[in-house]
């Protein structure tokens, strides 16, 4: 699974070379919430870029970052709802999929660029 995940990434990465290569440096900002794509992600970028900077980020101290996460939260919420995959509390805190995407992912994808 490390290594597919990996792959895929560097894949995305280097389709997407002149896009990175454009700046001076490159900023990943990451909370390490996750030791393994913690890994992953070190490993990948500092391979394939020799212009990466890590930092640890607290959430609390960048609005940004907040706001990210709850971007791809929406996102993979909406994968679930897609397949019907909602867990219980899922189910509890938005009453239904309907309602998820009415209320709350309707809001998000109209921010998409």
């Amino acid at each position: 699974m490390t290594a597919k995940l990996s792959k895929s990434i560097a894949e995305i990465l280097c389709s997407n070379e002149s896009f990175w290569n454009s700046y001076d440096r490159v900023i990943i900002y990451y909370d390490n919430g996750q030791i393994e794509l913690t890994k992953i992600l070190t490993s990948v970028f500092n391979t394939l870029y020799t212009h990466v900077e890590f930092r640890k980020v607290k959430p609390v101290d960048y609005k940004l970052f907040q706001v990210a996460d709850l971007v791809c939260t929406m996102e993979l919420l909406s994968e679930k709802a897609e397949i019907g995959n909602f867990s219980a509390s899922e189910m509890e805190f938005f009453d239904n999929v309907r309602s998820f995407k009415k209320n709350y992912l309707k809001h998000i994808q109209k921010k998409h660029l």
